[in-house]
């Protein structure tokens, strides 16, 4: 019943508006960069920065972003974005159309969308909480994982068809019509409550400040944003490359390339299903671990054999999506049942700043670690580095969370829980 109420009460209509979105973001994913290679001859280094012109913004304004949120109401936040960035993506076709698209242009648009992304995903990840019961939000979690899931595995296959279909700039239209429609679907959302009122006339500097020392003082949030921010690196270093490497190298199609990604999301959707299961097996905080420990599964599409290799790549990059989904699934839910909602936002977006924020410089590690090692071994080096995450999780407190707690057992302002017994916590 809880179930059902939530669902009628906005989930819904959150889980619509990501799954609409995060599909058309994947076509975009494949055709922003086949766009530089192809309709512009791109190199390997320029296309590999196009990813880093999308993820600066996490690193530029990750921090200020939450206690902007918290001021701004969290619904009309999250539909100005997704028109913007339908209007910033539209542009694109249109420049093509006419003749006039550049490498530049590209930039531009990948970091305007970037920006409005930042302070998209804080209001959503703030809102959450106040759309399903604290006991029902790993659940909640749970399914809109999911829905990326499901987005993630036929956008790349869709976008791989349509690239070669209309050409690369016109598939990115696809996904400046998946914005209106998440835009329209948010509309609908019920009235959310306000965010908590700033503390008297604190600067924003010291609310920023404020947000930033409670994540790295947090017993679980600290050792999360840690193993975070060294995988965000090494995978988007290896990401920023990937799509050249298969085309160059690999002498990949782009709908190769796209049912590659496609096929090795179907990692990410069973990675995020299993999670209750593993949860009730592991633990919380093994499960974590594990997630962590499956990015190994780059080592297999950095290793690819010559035969069969599209194949492998997609076995061994649906090895690490699954560990993705079960980390994501977990450390979200983790994070928000253990952060008061005076917090909230402030959290989100200096989790953000710290575990997104390496995005951008591995973006500009994998570009310049491609001109200097080549493609391939550029690949292997990240492959091998990403599972390194699993380490600071491995010594930490969150290792022992035996159950995910709910928001009745936070203990102060830092969110800190009284341990049990048995190492755990007290459920």
């Amino acid at each position: 019943m809880q179930d059902a109420v939530a669902w009628r009460g906005g989930l819904g209509r959150m889980w619509g508006s990501l799954a609409v979105s995060l599909f058309g973001t994947q076509v975009s994913l494949l055709a922003l960069p086949l766009t530089a290679l192809g309709a512009l001859g791109a190199s390997a280094g320029p296309v590999a920065l196009l990813a880093a012109a999308g993820t600066a913004p996490f690193l530029l304004f990750g921090l200020p972003a939450g206690a902007w949120v918290e001021r701004w109401p969290r619904r009309k936040t999250m539909v100005i974005a997704d028109l913007v960035r339908a209007g910033v993506l539209g542009s694109v076709p249109a420049a093509y159309a006419f003749g006039a698209l550049t490498l530049a242009h590209l930039y531009v648009a990948a970091f305007v969308v970037g920006t409005l992304s930042v302070f998209f995903d804080v209001a959503s990840l703030s809102a959450l909480p106040a759309l399903v019961p604290a006991a029902r939000l790993a659940a909640a979690n749970g399914r809109l994982e999911a829905a990326r899931a499901v987005s993630q595995t036929s956008g790349p296959a869709l976008g791989g068809v349509l690239v070669q279909l209309v050409t690369a700039p016109f598939a990115v239209l696809l996904d400046a019509v998946s914005y209106l429609a998440s835009a329209v679907l948010l509309r609908g959302l019920p009235a959310l409550p306000p965010g908590p009122a700033p503390h008297g006339r604190e600067p924003l500097v010291g609310q920023v400040l404020a947000g930033l020392r409670f994540c790295v003082r947090h017993r679980y949030i600290r050792p999360l944003a840690a193993g975070a921010a060294w995988m965000n690196f090494w995978v988007e270093a290896l990401m920023a490359v990937l799509v050249t490497y298969a085309v160059r190298e690999e002498g990949l199609t782009a709908a190769t390339v796209g049912l590659v990604l496609a096929g090795s999301n179907l990692g990410y959707l069973a990675g995020s299903m299993l999670v209750p299961w593993l949860n009730d097996r592991i633990g919380v905080g093994r499960g974590i671990v594990l997630g962590a420990a499956l990015q190994a599964g780059f080592v297999v599409a950095a290793l690819a054999p010559e035969a069969g290799t599209a194949t492998w790549m997609s076995l061994g990059l649906g090895i690490s999506a699954a560990g993705t989904g079960i980390w994501n699934v977990n450390a979200v839910s983790l994070r928000q049942v253990t952060t008061p909602d005076s917090m909230l936002a402030r959290m989100n977006a200096s989790n953000r700043f710290l575990i997104w924020g390496t995005m951008p410089l591995g973006a500009a590690a994998g570009a310049g670690l491609a001109g200097v090692l080549g493609l391939h071994v550029t690949v292997v080096v990240c492959a091998v580095l990403a599972p390194v995450s699993a380490l600071p999780v491995l010594v930490s407190a969150v290792r022992r969370v035996a159950t995910m707690p709910t928001s009745a057992l936070l203990d102060g302002p830092a969110g800190a829980l009284v341990p049990a017994a048995d190492g755990g916590c007290a459920a």
